[in-house]
């Protein structure tokens, strides 16, 4: 007779398989338990069982470590939620640093939690995304200086990679900012988030016109059809609010360069 038992990669795609397929939910595969020797204390199940409660145990982990804000919020909770975020979601990538990129979706869609909650989890995940955007060295002032008056209305303004905008139904900057959830009001909300210098990443909200403004910057308009977002001022108004904008994302390092 030959050997039967399965070789080393059959045996990592099974142990793999009840790691991760669904994560803490025993179904291990049987033909990993037939090939592990029970020990003194533990049988085979019970032997694989601490790796998949170890692996489950991670992932939770790695899910509170990018969620705080939304794992304080949750308290003994938040365990519940990650658990049926996993099964709901398995980790596909070897990389865990992707693990929640659906966890503000499931946040939104889960029953009996604050409906604020997912765009709170959507600002924590912005956050890490701007984190881990490329660098580069931000426009410097002088250089706009040097801009023809006649070509600014085709200027083509680059945003940096480190820069996104979360719309929100709710201003979970609030809470982030520990303001009393109980007393937060629904309203559209649209934050800019960016890393800075020192990779230190802020968020701030804008109001309609600058979040119009930075949205047609983003699609690649040029500077005159950025500026359509204060059209509904007086010209002399629109052309400072215009101007205060653009200096506040030159101050905040959050335009790379021109076109």
């Amino acid at each position: 007779m030959g050997d039967t038992r399965p070789g080393l990669r059959e045996l990592q795609r099974l142990f793999w398989r009840s790691l991760a397929a669904v994560p803490g939910g025993g179904r291990l595969a049987p033909g990993l338990v037939e090939v592990v020797a029970p020990g003194p204390a533990l049988d085979a199940s019970a032997r694989v069982g601490v790796y998949v409660d170890a692996y489950v145990g991670r992932l939770r982990d790695v899910l509170r470590e990018d969620f705080p804000r939304v794992a304080a919020l949750l308290g003994p909770c938040f365990d519940d939620a990650a658990r049926a975020y996993l099964d709901a979601h398995p980790s596909e990538h070897p990389s865990v640093r992707h693990l929640g990129r659906l966890f503000a979706d499931f946040l939104d869609d889960r029953a009996g939690l604050p409906p604020y909650l997912g765009d709170l989890a959507r600002l924590e995940w912005a956050r890490i995304e701007v984190f881990d955007a490329p660098d580069v060295q931000p426009l410097d002032a002088g250089t706009l200086r040097e801009v023809p008056a006649e070509d600014w209305p085709g200027l083509r303004l680059v945003p940096i990679p480190a820069l996104t905008v979360v719309h929100a139904r709710w201003p979970v900057h609030d809470v982030w900012s520990a303001a009393d959830p109980a007393a937060l009001v629904a309203a559209p909300t649209a934050l800019r988030v960016w890393r800075g210098a020192d990779f230190v990443v802020f968020h701030a909200p804008m109001d309609p016109r600058a979040s119009d403004a930075l949205g047609r910057l983003i699609a690649g308009e040029p500077f005159a059809i950025a500026c359509e977002a204060f059209a509904d001022l007086q010209p002399i108004e629109a052309a400072r609010e215009a101007t205060a904008l653009l200096l506040g994302w030159l101050e905040d390092g959050i335009i790379a360069r021109l076109a």
